[in-house]
């Protein structure tokens, strides 16, 4: 049976950053994400001058509104929201709160990630800091897909510190099953028995070549090896929760 869930991680704002290229790729990688289990799904371009994405909120909104136009008619079985991968600078709590681009569904919880490609890896140190700072300035910290950092692969630990800390996790589904990369595979799984994800997302980027949403693997991953009431949590609860998307 397909699992639902909620897919809080993805780049399908047309022409904001290095995800969907067109309405129409939106749009058909919003039908692939529904084939998987996805009932809604967040919207969430990167942003952050430290890694060249400083998208403009005013059309980033336009394009939103463009797109859930398009998928009511289109994807009607899939709720859209908006938010931000924002880069983790230091100056990220003033960003934020200027409005450079969008918390999640304009709550306080902020979706954060670090440079983690090729050769480019994070310290320890910068990553516990500066989301300690954004604590600071009231906001609520979701650290994007934490299985593919460096300094985390290195000492799983660190993941436990930082949850204690107040920083929920968003794991990639990909990860927990398909992913060929074993620490990150191996961490993630950890993260999952552990109960330190809070959320899962596709970090879905384009169509093939590129990197489409595969979840269902994943989150049929989360059933058979953690308890029902927890997978459910990951997997739309906390979404619906903490993000608004209950109706009160």
């Amino acid at each position: 049976m397909l699992k639902k869930f909620i897919d809080i991680h993805s780049h399908i704002i047309f022409g904001a950053d290095d995800g969907a290229e067109s309405l129409s790729e939106a749009v058909a990688l919003l039908k692939l994400d529904r084939d998987e289990g996805a009932y809604a799904v967040f919207a969430t371009p990167h942003y952050g001058r430290e890694n060249i994405y400083t998208p403009d909120a005013a059309g980033v909104m336009q394009k939103f509104e463009l797109l859930k136009e398009r998928a009511a008619e289109e994807v009607p079985e899939v709720q859209l929201y908006l938010g931000t991968e924002w880069y983790c600078a230091w100056e990220l709590g003033s960003r934020v709160l200027r409005r450079d681009a969008f918390r999640m569904n304009d709550t306080d919880y902020v979706l954060a990630e670090f440079l983690e490609y090729g050769r480019v890896h994070e310290p320890w140190e910068k990553i516990s800091c500066n989301l300690a700072e954004l604590k600071k300035r009231g906001f609520r910290p979701v650290l994007a897909h934490p299985e593919r950092y460096a300094a985390l692969q290195e000492e799983w630990e660190r993941v436990r510190i930082l949850h204690e800390d107040g920083v929920l996790m968003q794991v990639n589904a990909y990860d927990l099953e398909l992913n060929w990369a074993v620490r990150t595979r191996e961490l993630a799984q950890w993260m999952a028995k552990e109960r330190l994800i809070s959320f899962i997302g596709s970090d879905m980027h384009g169509l093939p070549p590129k990197r489409p949403p595969k979840m269902k693997e994943g989150v049929r991953w989360l059933y058979e090896h953690t308890d029902e009431a927890y997978a459910d949590a990951v997997c739309f609860g906390n979404a619906e929760e903490l993000f608004g998307l209950k109706e009160k």
